[in-house]
């Protein structure tokens, strides 16, 4: 895999910042050209360090965009372009909690009903004592259907482009034992947000497809956002590569299913990421009330990571809001810090030589983007 060179990818920043079309003084300028260069060179080096196939990234910083660049490979001899599609993942999730505040802010539900009001006839355990608000803050005590569970992880490896379909994954999830009562543990499933999810088409009549692009993709104008189940993703494509079934190989076809609930499951761009950062994470959405729910913290979460814990739908490290997945070995990142109006959205993909140790290498580039743009406001995650 051959990174892009040095001045390529200079003269790429320097071209994007030009037609910008904002107009700006000489001076401000060169620190925007600066700072475009300080982000390169980082990436690269992370890169480097990761033995990453490619990445794709964009930094903006008080409505103004930095650098947007695409480094590295798709396939062998096809570079990576800012243009191609990724799989989102859980970035997702804060489009599901955002429309949840929503419908509270209209009085339609209450993130403290129980879950048995919305869902009478789920069969799904302590469903009269786990609230909405559990939910969204991953504290209602329910199994996860992947993490933890081996003997899923074996089946969806023996056949990765099986479809899956909602009940299938809640039936996975709860043949496990409950981790702990409704309330008392942090323990990251996607149970819960598939369930989160089901609410809103019970409370609104509309599948969660219609209301996120009601709700989310119009008003943010994402016009490259896909939802699918399916492993078909529109071209320009970003592969991905991993290790899962022993040999290294391209896991870009495989099906997503296994990941989130119906109408959760997208495909997007650089772009439409780095807006759902600046509007999403950015809380500009919903009221300022809901907002201080969006990013209240649980008393309950624990974590050996000072100062990481879990909102609704999104991790808080220190000041910063964020969210981390990784999907068919597409590691992804969108952070924003409200202070610094600071956004940066990037995805990653593995090299032969890379870890492949389930560990997502956009939390090690997010964190030394962040030590070199918000000294004053480091990320600590997982891997990193």
């Amino acid at each position: 895999m051959r990174p892009i060179r040095p001045r390529r990818a200079l003269a790429a920043a320097a071209l994007l910042l030009s037609i910008g079309g904002i107009a700006v003084s000489p001076a401000s300028a060169a620190r925007a050209s600066a700072e475009a260069r300080q982000v390169l060179t980082v990436a690269r080096q992370a890169m480097a360090d990761q033995h990453l196939a490619g990445m794709i990234l964009r930094v903006d910083r008080s409505g103004r965009q930095v650098v947007k660049a695409a480094l590295g490979e798709s396939m062998t001899g096809v570079p990576a372009t800012p243009s191609m599609r990724f799989r989102m993942g859980s970035e997702t999730i804060p489009y599901l909690t955002t429309i949840a505040l929503q419908l509270q802010q209209e009085g339609r539900l209450d993130l403290d009903d129980p879950l048995s009001k919305y869902l009478p006839d789920s069969g799904v355990p302590n469903a009269d004592r786990v609230t909405l608000r559990m939910l969204g803050h991953a504290i209602s005590g329910y199994p996860d259907w992947i993490q933890g569970n081996q003997a899923f992880v074996d089946v969806l490896l023996a056949n990765p482009f099986r479809l899956w379909n909602d009940q299938e994954l809640l039936d996975a999830a709860f043949a496990q034992p409950l981790i702990c009562d409704p309330g008392a543990c942090f323990h990251y499933a996607h149970t819960n947000f598939l369930l989160l999810g089901q609410v809103l088409t019970a409370v609104t009549g509309k599948p969660f497809s219609s209301l996120v692009r009601e709700r989310i993709f119009r008003p943010l104008k994402l016009r490259h956002t896909t939802i699918t189940r399916t492993a078909l993703m529109p071209e320009p494509t970003l592969h991905a590569y991993g290790t899962d079934r022993g040999p290294y190989e391209d896991t870009t076809s495989w099906s997503p299913s296994w990941g989130l609930g119906r109408g959760q499951l997208m495909v997007s761009t650089i772009d439409d990421v780095q807006q759902s950062a600046k509007w999403i994470l950015g809380a500009k959405l919903i009221s300022r009330a809901s907002e201080r729910d969006f990013v209240e913290r649980p008393p309950v979460i624990k974590t050996p990571i000072p100062g990481l814990s879990y909102g609704l739908g999104v991790l808080l490290s220190g000041d910063w809001r964020i969210q981390n997945p990784f999907v068919n070995n597409y590691g992804g990142v969108m952070a924003y810090l409200p202070q610094e109006r600071l956004a940066i959205s990037i995805v990653t993909t593995l090299g032969p030589g890379a870890d492949f140790s389930g560990r997502n290498p956009s939390e090690a580039v997010l964190s030394r983007l962040a030590d070199a743009l918000a000294p004053g406001h480091p990320v600590q995650l997982p891997s990193t």
